[in-house]
């Protein structure tokens, strides 16, 4: 068993000076620069009158304050965890001190839950999840900032990819006491989860995702014929039905269209880090945008979000102060092609939930899934995005999902 962690309460209190200088930024910001006339918005990127009502409403009207406050409601800590296995030869280690927010049960038979978010969101995304889950005390959750997110400290060696952080977050729920678990994520959440199941199943015991990474085996004749049919005959459902058709030529279009961003933070994150950690404006033009086309907005943000939960999640960027390390984590998790490999090759016998949303980027079909996965539970919600947990339409739909997950978890009697 392992030892318990010196775990200290902790308060979000950004210093009045911090508050002053992000305003004063914003006071002083350039003009932004000019789009082309005959290109739609948003087409380039951020676009530029909407970037500028949300600057001049965060400079003269947002409230850090209240939203602060409302972070405290909920009980957060923080723990030293070290994690080894790091360095170029990975025989470093390192510590880390990591934030979290820990809801505890009455109920003596409640699952003890992992929730882990991605980029760039944070762990804000939880904020109106786990009001939700803990409506019948049914989970003890743990929800942490991804070390180098947030609250949480950033890594000082190379070698802290998904499964470096999987190695932390199962420390931290060892060291809680919950010595079995089940675990549930998006975006990096969804990475760190497989890596929980694949390298860490006695104690991570379910996975519910959010966000599903699988590919064709091409050792399938099925799974080649269903590429065929996407790829060659698109208008013609045969090995595949018509709406897995469209998830897959999405998936294509973002891959050409969308990943210009990763490929920066995944070659040169440091470069990019400078910029954003000067500028309010261009964290915000950053993030902003991946908010309005990654989520189920309609090409409108404040149809998903508040405005003010928009800047909400760039202000715990803002004042995290955490800017090269959030970004670092593509470069050591996408450059390391062995330990991806070693992730995805084989066959995760985890019990695997899913949540496929429409507006999700990667959306498989439910058969490559199950080449991959052990799919227990499957769900297609009507509405929602990349950020489930946060957005106006998909936030109850994914609370449903992940308790009757965590029911069927106290069924099997998995932890």
């Amino acid at each position: 068993m392992a030892p318990p962690l010196e775990v200290r309460p902790f308060r979000i209190e950004v210093p009045q000076e911090a508050v002053d200088d992000l305003r004063a930024r914003l006071a002083a910001a350039r003009p932004l620069p000019e789009a082309l006339v005959d290109v739609a918005p948003w087409e380039d990127g951020t676009d530029p009158a909407y970037l500028q009502e949300l600057l001049a409403y965060w400079r003269d009207e947002y409230d850090w304050r209240r939203w602060e406050a409302t972070l405290n409601a909920l009980p957060q800590f923080s723990a030293a965890v070290s994690v080894g296995g790091l360095g170029a030869d990975g025989r470093a280690s390192d510590t880390i001190q990591l934030h979290y927010v820990h809801v505890r049960s009455e109920r003596a038979d409640a699952v003890p839950l992992l929730l882990l978010h991605g980029w760039p969101g944070s762990f804000f995304e939880f904020y109106k999840l786990i009001p939700l889950l803990m409506r019948d005390g049914a989970f003890h959750i743990v929800a942490p900032s991804l070390p180098g997110y947030g609250f949480s400290s950033a890594p000082t060696k190379r070698g802290f990819g998904a499964t470096a952080i999987a190695r932390a977050v199962d420390a931290l729920m060892a060291g809680l006491g919950y010595g079995r678990y089940i675990a549930q994520g998006g975006d990096w959440g969804a990475l760190v989860c497989r890596a929980l199941a694949v390298n860490h199943p006695s104690s991570c015991r379910g996975i519910h995702l959010n966000m599903c990474v699988a590919r064709p085996r091409m050792t399938n004749p099925w799974h080649l014929l269903q590429l065929a049919n996407a790829v060659l005959a698109p208008w013609l459902p045969l090995a595949l039905s018509s709406r897995e058709i469209k998830n897959l030529q999405d998936m294509q279009h973002f891959e050409a269209a969308e990943t210009g961003y990763q490929k920066i933070q995944g070659t040169k994150p440091q470069t990019l880090a400078y910029a954003l950690n000067d500028s309010p404006a261009g964290l915000a033009a950053w993030i902003v945008e991946k908010f309005r086309s990654w989520s189920d907005c309609g090409g409108r943000v404040e149809s998903a979000f508040t405005r003010d939960e928009v800047l909400t999640n760039i202000c715990i960027y803002w004042f995290g102060g955490r800017m090269a390390s959030n970004l670092r984590l593509y470069k050591e998790t996408l450059s390391n092609t062995q330990e991806l490999g070693r992730m995805f090759s084989g066959y995760c016998s985890t019990p695997t939930g899913v949540a496929l949303f429409p507006k999700e980027l990667r959306r498989p079909p439910r058969s490559w899934a199950e080449a991959s996965y052990n799919i227990v539970q499957w769900a297609e919600p009507p509405r929602g995005g990349h950020f489930a947990a946060l957005e106006a339409s998909s936030t109850e739909a994914l609370a449903a999902e992940v308790a009757a997950f965590g029911a069927l978890a106290r069924r099997k009697r998995w932890v």
